[in-house]
């Protein structure tokens, strides 16, 4: 500012000369001066405009006075006029300089940029060439100025798309730090941030190239192996395993290989195990001789691998990659340590019922939750009678829950199964039978048919053999779907289109989520355009139309942006069944995105739907988009439950369980516990199942209320009176409370990665709305919590470590048969002697001599003395003579055991003196590295039947009439 000066109306005067020293001298001052008096210089703006373009100007006074104006029209709040003159005036405009001009034309500069980058390439028009210059001087300014935050850096230039940028602050934090940290904060950042897939293919290419590189003083294997997973790059995964392997590092080969079951599909590690069955079968081993080819020209990749020659590591490893392994460790856990009480199931049992179908059906079912994957099914051979009331499609659902039983237990499955399977030349069970076929899927859904085809080619032989049974299309179709989880199996898809296309309702609809099932992920746009077409046939069945509905969204799972447009062309269209597909499409393609508009387009969709199911369904998928942050979904859907509507209420119970499943979360509890007193009947029903679905594994340390919940539960089973949704509900939700006999949780991520077949499963869990053999798919969705510790011989060594909380933060549920003996102990009443008599009426008159009655009250005492003094002191019965122990505040855990989700943030691993955990944040199966390997042989456990020959019998066949 010029000091002395009042007004800028001279110096605008100065304007109208010819002079073109004279405009240059009047433009520089009114630089100084535009910060005072913008609002006089204002209505001169045209001729200041004019003076920009004129030709007869300098180009230094033309830029001045774009930069005058460009001043000027920041101080009207005209920010995009604003950034179109600093861009003219070029090397006038100063971006070095801090002010609140330019920090503002800077960010709007950075806001035009990356909104363009933002658009579709094939869509986007040419960027003004001043704006890239500008970027690119701004990021190289930032990157070279030291004390620049990193983190800032990175997320900036993701933001703006620039990779080349990127990599330059990467590699810069790299040979400073030597550390892969921010390479970690890159890569989950650009997961949760990036809607994109095709870029952030882009950057999960450079971060795998950068986790290789010798910059870093330690390799870390296991972000690269992410990084190739999200890629699919089943090339370069395969070459990162055997390049372990060849380092003699079977540790961590193995680690990687568990890593990448639990998170890859079907698809990507059937590619890596072929490839590692050929690596290793060209691998000479001692006493083997190699033979040539027959036919020399023939592919490598089309020929049959024989494994049986391949060395015992290698099958370990392929064995840990298929998920035998897991499956294997996870079946003896669940098995050896399974704390279920069957007396809640007797009580259940005696409450209901029994010539009503649906407590009985609940009861199967909750059952199933109880025992799955323990393999443990006394209940039902004890009550075989009890059983034989199930006729129909509850005869099929008693079939199917031996499949969630023994889920995981492939090398039995046949076995397990067969005696209710068709056999040639009996008469067809279609109920008992189809059944038998969904829990074939059930049990191998866990592992797949990555290297043994055996099921599947089974189940496609009675696909086709029974073509004309509706139950048994059904059932094959679930099995199928189920067991190639994923797989993308061409052959399959066009066996189960046949019968979506020709078969009745109920069939195609089994046939129609098979589909989904088996083209889980793969956006394959032929086979949802086939879909579609059907389902727009007219007076095409509503089954038909929500099977197809389900498929669809199944096929876009993950695929984000590329399900928007079919999304919203589902959603426009009239018929309410097509709609729901465009609610599914969006709630499973944009799964743990948390992305803003989609949610904004549930919620329209929820509130203005003239649909009770779609609205109902809109609300729930909210649920699968924040199941990252259950803390979004209740910010998003507190708002509803007060709605008018039942089926948002009931929407609003689903989505808070999706997305809170298995946290705990107390707000959201506080949420669902109002819910649970619903006016509605359904409504009732899905917040007792929600309930129990977050509460799982909650101990009455952590949350009082689960205590009560069970009381609430059993009550409700029991009352006569009691409504048959609220019925249902309690005895769901009781079996989900104890799921896998105690010893698993409900998850759909882990560590933020999604898990795309525990996605899946709690999906189609929730449409038993409209089909009850459903709820049997919440078993894909559960995990077993503990800590199963290896050696690199994939044994299980003893190992302690430390859990830094009470025992009895985390400790089991008490049993009924323990409650009870407690509740009987507790009501005894404790013998009264005079002494005690004497001791309350001394205190009582002591109380007196304060209202004024001393001398009557000193009189009472001293008799009360005396004859308290005759009397002997006794001790009453049932009274503690000793005080109990302080509890510790810690509790040492050994190798392997049982540890609950939320018991893992206590955890720590400093005890043991000889091993240590692979990774540092060690859940589920983890492999040890022995520190001290000269201290001779590794002791392993051994007392809980860990070895093969221990594994559960597959169990006796019974039938019922």
């Amino acid at each position: 500012m010029v000091v002395g000066l009042s007004s800028s109306k001279g110096i605008l005067a100065l304007l109208n000369e010819t002079d073109a020293d004279v405009i240059q001298f009047a433009l520089k001052r009114l630089l100084e001066l535009v910060d005072t008096y913008w609002y006089e210089i204002s209505p001169d703006l045209p001729l200041i405009e004019e003076l920009h373009e004129s030709c007869d100007l300098s180009e230094e006074t033309r830029m001045l006075a774009a930069l005058v104006a460009s001043n000027v029209h920041f101080h009207l709040g005209a920010y995009n006029d604003s950034v179109h003159f600093a861009l003219e005036a070029g090397t006038a405009f100063n971006y070095m300089e801090r002010s609140l001009f330019t920090d503002t034309i800077l960010s709007c500069c950075i806001d035009q940029f990356v909104q363009y980058q933002e658009q579709p390439e094939e869509t986007r028009g040419k960027l003004d060439p001043r704006l890239d210059s500008l970027f690119t001087a701004l990021t190289n300014k930032w990157i070279l100025q030291e004390g620049t935050p990193v983190r800032e850096l990175v997320g900036f230039t993701i933001r703006a798309r620039c990779l080349d940028f990127l990599e330059k602050v990467l590699r810069q934090d790299i040979a400073l730090t030597k550390s892969a940290a921010i390479l970690n904060y890159t890569f989950d950042l650009a997961s949760v941030m990036l809607r994109d897939i095709g870029f952030r293919g882009k950057i999960l290419r450079l971060l795998a190239d950068l986790y290789a590189q010798g910059g870093l003083s330690t390799i870390d294997y296991f972000s690269r192996a992410q990084c190739l997973l999200f890629l699919g790059d089943s090339e370069s995964t395969t070459r990162l395993i055997t390049d372990l392997m060849q380092a003699n590092d079977k540790a961590t080969a193995y680690q990687l290989a568990f890593d990448l079951y639990e998170y890859g599909n079907q698809e990507f590690l059937s590619a890596v195990v072929a490839a590692l069955e050929r690596e290793a079968a060209e691998i000479p081993h001692p006493g083997l001789t190699s033979s040539p080819p027959e036919n020399e020209g023939e592919e490598t990749s089309t020929k049959e691998v024989d494994t049986s020659n391949l060395s015992d590591v290698h099958q370990k490893l392929l064995a840990v990659l298929t998920g035998e392994t897991s499956a294997s460790f996870y079946l003896k856990f669940l098995y050896a340590q399974c704390n279920a009480d069957i007396h809640i199931l007797n009580h259940i049992k005696q409450s209901i019922d029994a010539k009503k179908s649906v407590p009985h059906n609940a009861t199967v079912i909750a059952h199933a939750l109880m025992y799955s994957g323990t393999t443990i099914d006394a209940f039902l051979r004890g009550n075989m009678e009890w059983l034989a009331r199930a006729n129909y499609w509850a005869k099929f659902v008693v079939t199917a829950s031996i499949g969630a039983i023994h889920r995981g237990h492939i090398d039995e499955g046949l076995a397990v199964v067969d005696p209710y399977l068709p056999k040639e030349g009996v008469g067809l069970l279609p109920y008992q039978e189809a059944g038998a076929l969904y829990a074939l899927g059930l049990i191998h859904a866990p592992v797949g048919v990555t290297r043994n085809r055996k099921t599947i080619d089974y189940l496609k032989n009675v696909l086709r053999k029974y073509s004309t049974s509706e139950q048994m299309i059904h059932g094959a179709s679930l099995g199928i779907g189920l067991a190639a989880m994923g797989l993308k199996d061409e052959e399959l898809f066009d066996s189960l289109f046949a019968c979506v296309s020709g078969c009745d309702a109920v069939a195609s609809e089994g046939a129609a989520l098979g589909i989904g099932l088996l083209m889980m992920g793969s956006g394959n746009r032929g086979a949802i355009q086939s879909m579609r077409a059907l389902a727009s046939e007219d007076n095409q069945k509503e089954k038909t139309i929500r099977g197809i509905s389900m498929a669809m969204a199944l096929m876009m799972l993950g695929r984000e942006d590329e399900c928007w447009a079919v999304a919203n062309e589902l959603l426009d269209d009239s018929d309410p069944w097509v709609r729901l597909g465009g609610c599914f499409m969006l709630g499973l393609g944009y799964a743990g995105a948390e992305n803003t508009k989609v949610l904004e387009r549930l919620l329209s969709v929820a509130v203005k739907d003239t649909s009770d199911d779609v609205r109902r369904n809109a609300t729930t998928m909210i649920g699968f988009l924040t199941i990252k942050d259950p803390a979004l979904c209740l910010e998003l859907t507190r708002v509803l439950v007060d709605s008018y509507n039942p089926h948002i209420r009931y929407g609003v119970g689903m989505a808070l369980a999706v997305a809170a499943a298995g946290t705990g979360d107390s707000s959201v509890i506080e949420v669902l516990w109002t819910l649970k007193d619903d006016l509605v009947d359904f409504v009732r029903q899905g917040a007792y199942i929600a309930l129990a679905i977050v509460m799982v594994q909650l101990t009455e340390a952590e949350e009082p209320r689960v205590k009560e919940l069970r009381e609430i539960f059993s009550k409700k089973i029991a009352g006569r009176k009691e409504d048959m949704c609220s019925k249902f509900g309690s005895i769901i939700a009781t079996g989900l409370l104890d799921a896998g006999g105690r010893n698993c949780t409900f998850s759909l991520h882990r560590q933020r990665h999604r898990l795309d077949k525990a996605v899946a499963g709690m999906f189609v869990f929730l449409q038993h709305w409209y089909w009850f053999p459903y709820l049997l798919m919440i078993t894909l969705a559960m995990r077993p919590t503990c800590f199963i510790g290896l050696n690199d011989n994939l044994d299980v060594p003893e190992y302690t470590f430390k859990s830094n909380a009470p025992a009895s933060r985390f400790a089991l549920p008490k049993s009924v048969l323990a409650e009870k003996k407690e509740a009987k102990a507790a009501s005894v009443k404790a013998v009264v002697l005079s002494t005690t008599k004497k001791e309350e009426q001394f205190h009582r008159l002591k109380r007196m001599s304060g209202s004024g009655r001393a001398h009557d009250a000193a009189e009472a005492v001293a008799a009360s003395k005396n004859a308290a003094a005759a009397e002997p002191a006794l001790t009453p019965l049932g009274a503690e003579t000793e005080k109990k122990e302080p509890e510790p505040s810690f509790e040492l855990l050994k190798n392997p055991t049982r540890v609950t989700s939320r018991q893992f943030a206590v955890i720590s691993h400093d005890v043991d003196g000889r091993y240590v955990p692979l990774k540092p944040y060690p859940t589920g199966i983890c492999l040890l590295r022995d520190t001290k390997p000269s201290d001779g042989k590794q002791k392993i456990v051994s007392e809980v039947g860990w070895n093969s020959a221990d594994d559960a019998p597959p169990p006796e066949p019974f039938t019922w009439p």
